[in-house]
């Protein structure tokens, strides 16, 4: 017997040391409720975990009618209910209830309660045979003698009476205290919960903040209109070769791709034809020479010879004609480079034996010493051409080396691109590393920055355009 007791006496100070944290652990999170509904719910439905209560409700005082706050179990307050209205018409009396209060007929006839109280009373008593009354108030309030708050606490077991009211005090110590936390937070004025701390931790909040900045950013802010284009390395200067009379190409000396150096031939016409002719001419012109030689001699003696002297004459420069004639034909009939660089002239082995015209395009010499970019500019960005546009190039083959160019000119309009789009073409004069070993024809990047705009303008530009074409 001496050895069970100090068992149970440790039992039962174990379970007022559990009851008690409860209490603590339950005012604690009471105080985390940032909303007056919310410290309201977790009041009827989390205080079960100590008291093992069949229901619970809490009303408002505050104002000149009663309003059911919160119900164990609900997640909103249906006041069109029975049991509303049964609460309701009960706690009218109880407004400057000061303590811990178990509802009897007695204590009823004591607070003058009315037929409808009492009416109420049987039907909660029907399934709660013990109801407890614990009145809240806030502090520092002016009416200091009437409670803000009843919470209505409905026992379906009798034997809850010997433990319910100093668990329900002190949970009534605690609520109160959190009451007038959560209450006092709405009454501080805006500057001071803009500046409250805890209230920016909240991801609501952060996120709110966020979006204000950014709708600010975009009207405040100012960031230079940037936009991309393809480009391509092209010689600085055109040197293309045409053909300078009519007739046939006799062989192409180099193939495409070929480097060539000034002054170099590359294609050859036949001359087998002019040649010839050109023999027939220095002797006709030689011919003609001797032949008015000896007539100016005879006519000295013949005067009759001097009518041919002005014939043979004419014939002598219609033979002179046709040797500088001939001259010039064979003269260009070597076609060279005009400068250094790569030859592209097509397939080289298909022109041996083709015919041309004057002025029919033979072949291209794209140079190497002296090269631009040539950049299409669609029409729609046009806007970042100014006197202050920078250019920034990013081959395809070194993207990671950023080469700035300046340009040098604009077409006055935009024209079609094969790709069947109206640009700009920019040409942009450009100084590269010597290592880059750039070749004609490569292409990249162009980024092109124009002026500053708003970052709304630079975000949404595109999205305004294509709301107007719908």
């Amino acid at each position: 017997m001496s050895q069970s007791a100090p068992s149970s006496e440790l039992q039962i100070l174990r379970g007022k040391l559990n009851a008690l944290s409860a209490v603590i652990r339950l005012g604690h999170e009471a105080y985390d409720k940032e909303e007056l509904a919310d410290w309201a719910g977790h009041v009827v439905n989390n205080s079960v975990l100590l008291l093992p209560y069949y229901r619970s409700a809490l009303i408002d005082l505050r104002g000149n009618a009663p309003r059911l706050t919160a119900v164990t179990g609900q997640t909103a307050v249906n006041a069109n209910t029975e049991y509303a209205h049964h609460v309701l018409a009960l706690i009218r009396k109880f407004r400057r209830l000061e303590k811990v209060t178990e509802l009897t007929e007695e204590v009823l006839d004591e607070n003058g309660a009315s037929a409808e109280a009492e009416e109420a009373f049987a039907a909660l008593q029907a399934t709660s045979p013990l109801l407890y009354l614990v009145p809240f108030r806030q502090a520092g309030r002016k009416n200091a003698d009437e409670a803000d708050f009843l919470w209505l606490v409905e026992f379906d077991k009798p034997e809850s009476r010997a433990v319910a009211p100093a668990l329900l005090a002190l949970l009534k110590e605690h609520y109160s205290e959190s009451l007038f936390y959560v209450t006092s937070r709405k009454k501080k004025s805006w500057h001071h919960r803009l500046l409250e701390r805890r209230s920016w931790m909240r991801p609501s909040r952060l996120i709110l903040v966020l979006l204000l900045l950014f709708a600010l950013s975009t009207v405040l802010v100012r960031i230079r209109q940037t936009v991309s284009a393809e480009f391509e390395l092209i010689p600085a200067r055109e040197s293309i070769a045409y053909s300078p009379f009519e007739g046939v190409i006799d062989r192409c000396l180099f193939k495409s791709g070929d480097p060539v150096r000034k002054g170099d031939p590359v294609i050859l016409f036949e001359t087998d034809e002019r040649q010839f002719n050109l023999e027939t001419a220095r002797n006709e012109y030689n011919r003609i020479n001797a032949q008015l030689d000896l007539t100016r001699r005879q006519s000295f003696l013949d005067p009759a010879k001097r009518a041919q002297i002005k014939l043979l004459e004419l014939q002598k420069e219609k033979a002179a004609i046709d040797i500088e004639r001939n001259e010039w034909y064979l003269a260009r009939s070597r076609v060279t480079a005009e400068v250094d660089g790569i030859l592209d002239a097509g397939d080289a082995d298909k022109l041996s034996g083709k015919a041309v015209r004057p002025g029919e395009k033979l072949f291209e010499v794209l140079g190497t010493g002296d090269m631009v970019a040539e950049i299409a500019l669609d029409e729609r960005n046009a806007s970042v051409l100014n006197e202050e546009t920078a250019i920034t190039l990013y081959l395809h083959a070194r993207p990671e080396v950023a080469i700035p160019a300046r340009i040098q000119n604009v077409t006055g309009r935009p024209l079609l691109t094969p790709r069947r789009t109206y640009c700009y073409l920019i040409r942009a004069d450009f100084s590269a590393p010597a290592n880059l070993e750039l070749i004609c024809g490569m292409r990249g990047i162009a980024r092109i920055a124009g002026p500053r705009v708003t970052l709304g303008y630079y975000l949404f530009r595109h999205l305004v355009l294509w709301y107007r074409q719908l």
